[in-house]
């Protein structure tokens, strides 16, 4: 019988940042009976192994290094320098998380003053099974934040992290774990998915798509699938070098739309629940501070079940942590059409609806907070290249929520609406000293001010803004009882407060 080696997860590494002021969790594996000893900067505890698994806590400590971490079982060694305590945060999500630094507006000039000894990343694998999961993680490193260090981390946890270690003046460590294209219900585990009839139609869904499909039928679609978007990927890079500014309307038409969906297959990363095994709980249970979330766009078919279905995962990564408040900061997403549907005049809304459960998750769940990127979209580009604005309004929710900072973190929201004089005047939350129009209120794309009459035909409206909030008017509607603003999926996004932040859509 093999004699199993102590190991500690791949997460640990050197140049990793632990999370200060909590008993930090640190685990792996080893020879059962045997007893683990975990030493830090004088801080130590010891754990016996079970069934080849252990896990210890050491004391907490507060922000500083570098320090050396020792892990032993008297008979074999793990070491790992250059450890500094400070915040960690996992970010998690679908492709508007996982866009890299190098090719985000303005990142070329992010990664060349991006060198900071205070700053550090953790890539979790992209591996869709848990075989080559645990393969490709031997491979995984902290980096510390450089030019060649970190041009392939996620934009807006870059932008985020760099903000918090500024203003915090602690190490920060950022945990990336997404994959583009993800639905929701790829990152909660079965069991939890079928707590609800939403989670249920993923399984059933996928299921019926999948058939009788093999998995060698499903290599091969994957074969001829994966030609045909790296010659879309060339042709991209290729006209990007000749105009780095190149609109993404004008790359669709001299490159051709991206190849999606992909196909669908047992072994896809795309399956319900599936990234949840080979990549969540690749990193459960690192400390953390709390969660970053960028995700919903794979989500618009299922736009009325997604403020369950986040629910449900806000709760499953809580668990997982053991830690049922564990700050979960998540981004509304922003403006986006088609042009191709916008052309045809087809707006199902489904990202309004979208955007609505996200608001209302983040009024109900408690220690959440939600990030408006309503004015961060591109016409035609559901990865629109503005991230750093996302980044640092993350962090000022976090900055607020979590670290108590004296600052205005949320965006203007509606929260009542009532008759006066003709119209309706809606009242709004967080206006952080009063709201302002910037920008016309109506374009091509609609009317950012709507009101309608008991027949529910919506006409553009006058709107008059004050200190705390806008009263409508339509000539066309003499006895308003309905309101909205910004209810398209991709229009103007004029109504800001006096912190600069976008307000929130709404429908009376």
């Amino acid at each position: 019988m093999e004699k199993k080696t102590l190991r500690c997860a791949a997460v640990f590494s050197d140049h990793m940042v632990l999370q200060r002021e909590k008993a930090a969790c640190i685990f792996g594996s080893g020879r059962t009976g045997s007893c683990v000893t975990a030493e830090i900067d004088g801080c130590a505890a010891q754990t016996l192994v079970r069934d080849g698994a252990w896990r210890l806590c050491l004391p907490p400590h507060k922000a500083g290094g570098p320090f050396t971490l020792t892990v032993s079982d008297g008979e074999t060694s793990c070491r790992f320098s250059d450890v500094l305590f400070g915040e960690v945060w996992l970010a998690g999500g679908q492709s508007n998380m996982e866009l890299e630094l190098q090719n985000c507006k303005n990142g070329r000039a992010a990664l060349a003053a991006c060198a900071n000894a205070s700053l550090r990343f953790y890539n979790v694998s992209k591996c869709a099974v848990l075989d080559a999961a645990v393969q490709a993680e031997q491979k995984n490193r902290w980096r510390v934040s450089g030019t060649e260090a970190c041009a392939d981390v996620s934009a807006v946890a870059y932008f985020c992290a760099r903000r918090l270690q500024q203003e915090l003046q602690v190490p920060v460590g950022i945990i990336d774990c997404y994959w583009g294209g993800t639905s929701i219900s790829c990152w909660m585990p079965e069991a939890q998915l079928r707590r609800s009839a939403a989670g249920e139609k993923y399984l059933t869904d996928f299921a019926a798509e999948v058939g009788n499909k093999t998995d060698e039928a499903y290599d091969q679609e994957m074969q001829v699938y994966n030609a045909a978007y790296q010659s879309w990927d060339a042709r991209v890079k290729a006209a990007r070098v000749q105009n780095p500014d190149i609109p993404w309307e004008a790359l669709n038409q001299i490159c051709g739309p991206c190849p999606w969906p992909q196909p669908v297959g047992r072994q896809s990363p795309f399956r319900p629940a599936g990234l949840y095994t080979t990549m969540v709980q690749r990193v459960v249970p690192y400390t953390l501070r709390g969660f970053l979330y960028y995700q919903g766009e794979q989500d618009w078919a299922s736009c009325h079940d997604y403020g369950e279905m986040m629910w449900y995962l806000i709760d499953q990564w809580r668990t997982d942590w053991q830690e049922d408040a564990l700050p979960f900061l998540f981004v509304q997403l922003p403006m986006y059409i088609a042009k191709e549907d916008w052309e045809k005049g087809e707006d199902g809304r489904h990202f309004c609806y979208l955007r609505e459960q996200q608001a209302r998750v983040s009024r109900f769940v408690q220690n959440t907070g939600l990030a408006s990127a309503l004015d961060c979209g591109e016409f035609d580009n559901i990865h629109p290249l503005e991230k750093q604005t996302v980044g640092e309004r993350l962090a000022l929710q976090a900055l607020q929520k979590v670290y108590g900072k004296p600052l205005e973190a949320d965006s203007p929201a509606a929260v009542s609406c009532f008759p006066e004089g003709g119209g309706l005047r809606i009242r709004f939350a967080h206006t952080a000293g009063g709201l302002r129009l910037s920008g016309a209120c109506r374009d091509a794309f609609g009317c950012a001010f709507e009101v309608a009459g008991e027949d529910g035909r919506f006409f553009p409206a006058q709107a008059e803004v004050g200190q705390d909030s806008v009263c409508l008017s339509c000539a066309q509607v003499p006895y308003p009882v309905h309101a909205r603003y910004a209810w398209y999926s991709y229009g103007p996004t004029p109504l800001y407060g006096g912190s600069g932040l976008p307000a929130l859509p709404f429908r009376f």
